[in-house]
Formats: C-alpha cells, structure tokens, sequence
C-alpha cells in the first residue's frame, strides 16, 4: 500500500468504526423489538428506541425497514452457515451430513429459544421474499451451500437443486412447527430423513 492509500485508510477508518456499530446496534434493537412485540410493532422508533440512536443514524446505514429486517436474516444465515460449514465437516459421512444440516433447520422450530426469534422473522419472510427476491434468495442460498457441497460428494445428478429440494421439505415442516402444529421433533427428523436420504441415494 502506498503512501497515498495509506493517509485515505487512515482517514477512512474511524468512520467505518462508527458506521460498523451503529448498524451493529441497529440490527440487536431490532431483534430485541421483534422477539418483544412481533412483527406488526417493529417500527424505526421503536428500533431507534431500543437502540439510543437519532433518525439520522437510522438513514444514514438504511433506507427503509426492510432493509433493516434483511440485514437481521443476512446476518442470522452468515452465523447459521458458519456453524453448518463446522459441524458437517465433523460429520463422519454424507448421510451423517445431510442429518446434521436437517438438525440444525429443524431447531429453528423446535429449539423453544431459537423459535421464539424465528417466528417473528418467518412471518416477516414470507412479504420479503415476494417484494426483494434477489436478496433473500441471496441469503437462502448460503444456508443451502453448505448442503450442496456435501451433496456434491455422493454425487447426485443436481446437487444444488437436491439441496434446495432437502431445505423444502425440512422448511415446511419447520413453518407447520411455528403455526402451532405439526409432528414432534423425533417424527419431524425421522419423515424428513426418510424422505431426503432415499431421494439423493443416502438411505441406509
């Protein structure tokens, strides 16, 4: 880095501190108003409520809420896809793999802490996917990647559509979970294993 680059970094480097923080900050309020009064009473000042932070500060990271609620599930699927990538590379086989990853979706619903944040966020979900569908498929993508790479192994003919096909399949068990319904988690796991082990050539 020249000297030049170097003074621009320096100079640069403080801002991006503070703007690093305040979204940070913004991303926890808005989690914390979310998981306290659902959907419907997420509101900017609520969030900038919970977060001690002006309008201003608001608008200068977002341009609108949804924004706001993607930045939550963007940073929701970077940490799930972190602790999926670690846990199927401890897997000791791509059936053990493909389990570990339909665990992990499965105690978004039946994880009593981890729903309690899902829910709201589920709901939310479905208006996003409708009106930002880039985005979110973004988002969906990484949490499937790590599936799709196992898959990649076996192999099957379509890893990532078998991936998006596996991720289905959990996920409207995970919805009939959060509505109030739906089997227990043991015979959640063992319908959605049957079905998807045999599907990609996994069942033993």
């Amino acid at each position: 880095m020249g000297i030049t680059e170097e003074a621009v970094a320096r100079a640069v480097a403080p801002h991006r501190a503070r703007a690093e923080a305040e979204v940070a900050a913004l991303v926890e309020a808005a989690l914390a108003v979310l998981e306290r009064s659902g959907v419907d009473g997420l509101t900017v000042a609520d969030v900038l409520a919970q977060a001690g932070l002006s309008t201003r500060a608001f608008y200068r990271h977002f341009r609108s809420k949804d924004e706001l609620v993607l930045a939550i599930y963007e940073r929701d699927a970077r940490a799930t896809t972190q602790r999926l990538v670690e846990r199927l590379d401890a897997a000791p086989d791509p059936a053990a793999a493909v389990a570990t990853w339909v665990d992990e979706t499965l105690a978004l619903a039946f994880d009593p802490r981890r729903a309690r944040r899902t829910r709201p966020l589920a709901r939310e979900g479905l208006r996003l996917r409708g009106e930002h569908p880039a985005r979110f498929a973004a988002i969906l993508a990484g949490v499937v990647e790590p599936l799709a790479a196992v898959l990649r192994t076996v192999p099957t003919p379509d890893p990532e559509r078998d991936a998006a096909s596996i991720h289905a399949v959990t996920w409207a068990v995970v919805e009939e979970k959060l509505a109030g319904g739906g089997p227990t988690r043991d015979e959640a796991r063992a319908h959605v294993l049957r079905f998807c082990l045999a599907a990609v050539g996994l069942a033993p």
